[in-house]
């Protein structure tokens, strides 16, 4: 049962991006089951007169076509990202990861290609560091159009539970994050500072009776955003967004598996709630292999995957 709760709260922690869950992806981010030895997923318009699209949502988020390829261990080693260039699909960038004998993330670095447009070059590395099982320290490269950008950022543990995690720029502190924690191991706080000492963010986090994660807040300057969330049988149902006037700014459902199902959000604009619904289809592993994305009953997009199985 606590495995289960710990898995369900780690789930949601890097859903909702909390900041020192490391960057190592399993299966489990791209909500696969089984022995996958790699995924190849393309976004269409629904419409046969358009191409790929980038739709905002799940394996589309951020570009029309991803590939991925995972170890025995089920951890990501390749990422591949795609887009449209004068209507063909072009890799844009391709991630490499590495793994130490203890299966933690030990290095990682981005090519960025481009199409070919342009020269190759490594558009970011990180270095993993540890002592004793815990991630001490991330150097990371990053490299832009006009200039480079080194970081470093150390994580300081107080009885195992992390305290504190500080980052550098340019030999210069640029912003830490102090953490508390419950008694359990949950995390209470995290708050992060600026480089001159004032309060940037601060995030409380908040449980129910049986520690499941109910609701986080989030001060930033004079702004405070609420999310909630509900379960049933350990999986995330449902999610909400407001803010501290109560105004819903996005709600989200999930099916039994833990999949989005339904995303509602208000469209500043039309001065209307869009509601967008996925239905999926499964292969003989249970995997889904293609999503179709409607918005407000119209079909949208439809996501279609290739999954290989070792």
């Amino acid at each position: 049962m606590l495995i289960k709760r710990c898995a369900s709260l780690i789930r949601i922690l890097i859903g909702v991006g909390f900041s020192w869950v490391s960057a190592q992806q399993s299966i489990a981010e791209y909500g696969l089951r089984g022995n996958v030895e790699s995924l190849a997923s393309v976004t269409r318009a629904y419409s046969s007169e358009r191409g790929t699209e980038v739709s905002g949502f799940l394996d589309s988020e951020l570009f029309d076509s991803i590939y991925v390829k995972f170890d025995r261990k089920r951890n990501q080693v390749l990422r591949e990202n795609y887009l449209d260039y004068r209507g063909q699909l072009g890799i844009y960038d391709r991630t490499v990861y590495q793994f130490n004998p203890q299966n933690q993330i030990e290095k990682q670095e981005t090519t960025l290609i481009q199409n070919g447009e342009e020269p190759r070059k490594i558009s970011q590395r990180k270095i993993y560091y540890y002592l004793k099982n815990q991630l001490q320290r991330v150097d990371e490269f990053n490299s832009g159009r006009t200039s480079d950008q080194f970081w470093v950022t150390n994580w300081v543990y107080d009885r195992g539970k992390l305290k504190e995690k500080v980052t550098w720029m340019e030999d210069e502190i640029f912003s830490r994050n102090v953490y508390s924690w419950t008694d359990f191991h949950e995390i209470l706080q995290e708050k992060s500072f600026s480089n001159n000492g004032s309060v940037l963010k601060t995030r409380d986090f908040f449980y129910s009776e049986d520690r499941f994660l109910e609701k986080i807040k989030t001060y930033t300057g004079n702004e405070t955003i609420i999310e909630t969330f509900e379960y049933h049988n350990h999986v995330k149902t449902f999610s909400k967004i407001e803010n501290q006037k109560g105004e819903i700014l996005k709600k989200e459902k999930y099916n039994e598996r833990g999949w989005v199902k339904e995303i509602q959000t208000f469209n500043h604009l039309a001065k209307q709630t869009d509601v967008y619904q996925f239905e999926y289809t499964l292969d003989q592993q249970k995997n889904w292999i293609e999503c179709v994305i409607r918005k407000n009953n119209i079909p949208l997009y439809s996501i279609k995957r290739k999954i290989k199985y070792y």
